[in-house]
């Protein structure tokens, strides 16, 4: 047999093995090979849209095909998570999830829990602080907590709505905190306006819509529910440290179909948290009063378990839902 024979059998093996090795790994090896698409649970315009598609946008060129933004709004986010959980877990379709993956769920709005999906990481979170007016008695939370306990179901706490994440936030603070109060649903356009208007001693609000006024001197936060001190507000306490244990933070992330791939997970977590420290990304999380706090899968999984007890207490105890 010729040496050009031998060499083009040769040529034709390697061909074969080459093409079994990349067969066998195509998972691992080609992922992605086409745009995916990115449900965002609320619609256009709102921070979550501008949030999810900047974000989104981000991670483009770590992960390698473009991320293509589809509002799925209603249900307090269960008509996205509905749609997430009904598609195919092969990394094609991804979920910018929120606190709404733990409202929606345990109030019923879907009939499964958050953990129905494989979650990816968190981006960062909004926080939530009770805030009240600038001139109010209440100079400090021991302030309001006392005149709560001196006078039973009087002191009034608006929030967006009942079974929101500030609804929930307030009921979980009042609760731990041993005090009664009323807490009465305003709306997200209305309990800034309600606040300064004096209808009510407190709201839980997020941050972006207090700032300015605490900036102007209408406002005063009393207190934030996160792990740590919120940068711009270092002389403001957590409620942790001031003795009570709550922690809820309207955060943000990525979320996939159970039973995604590994692979899948560690790229699309190692994409997004690239995307996290993408400038153009950072400004308009700036822009929106979102704190860029990243978490990657495993850490993130732990941290979603705690919240969701929270976050059922909560409506337990607010009577939205049985024990």
């Amino acid at each position: 047999m010729g040496r050009k024979v031998i060499w083009i059998l040769t040529l034709v093996m390697l061909v074969g093995l080459a093409a079994h090795v990349v067969a066998e790994g195509s998972p691992e090896k080609t992922y992605p090979t086409k745009p995916a698409d990115f449900l965002i649970p609320f619609g256009a315009g709102g921070s979550a849209d501008s949030l999810g598609r900047s974000i989104a946008k981000a991670a483009e060129p770590y992960f390698g095909e473009s991320f293509v933004p589809v509002n799925r709004p209603g249900g307090g986010g269960g008509v996205m998570y509905q749609a997430l959980k009904n598609s195919p877990a092969d990394g094609y379709t991804v979920g910018w999830n929120s606190t709404s993956v733990l409202t929606s769920t345990n109030i019923g709005n879907v009939p499964f829990g958050y953990d129905a999906f494989d979650h990816v990481c968190r981006i960062g979170y909004t926080s939530m602080p009770l805030a009240v007016r600038a001139d109010s008695p209440y100079k400090t939370l021991q302030d309001f907590i006392d005149a709560a306990k001196k006078q039973p179901g009087q002191l009034i706490i608006g929030n967006a709505g009942t079974g929101s994440a500030t609804h929930l936030t307030a009921v979980v603070f009042a609760t731990t905190a041993g005090i009664e109060v009323t807490h009465v649903p305003y709306g997200a356009e209305r309990r800034v306006p309600a606040l300064l208007g004096g209808e009510c001693a407190a709201i839980v609000v997020p941050l972006p819509e207090i700032a300015a006024h605490v900036a102007a001197g209408e406002a005063r936060i009393l207190a934030f529910p996160t792990t740590g001190r919120v940068p711009g507000y270092d002389n403001v306490p957590t409620m942790k440290e001031e003795g009570y244990d709550v922690v809820i933070e309207l955060f943000r992330g990525i979320s996939v179909p159970k039973g995604s791939p590994a692979n899948v997970i560690a790229h699309l977590e190692d994409s997004f948290k690239k995307a996290s420290e993408d400038p153009a990304f950072k400004k308009v999380a700036d822009a929106n009063g979102f704190l860029v706090d990243f978490m990657g899968h495993d850490e993130f999984e732990k941290y979603l378990a705690a919240q969701n007890t929270l976050i059922h207490q909560g409506m337990v105890a607010g009577g939205l839902i049985d024990k």
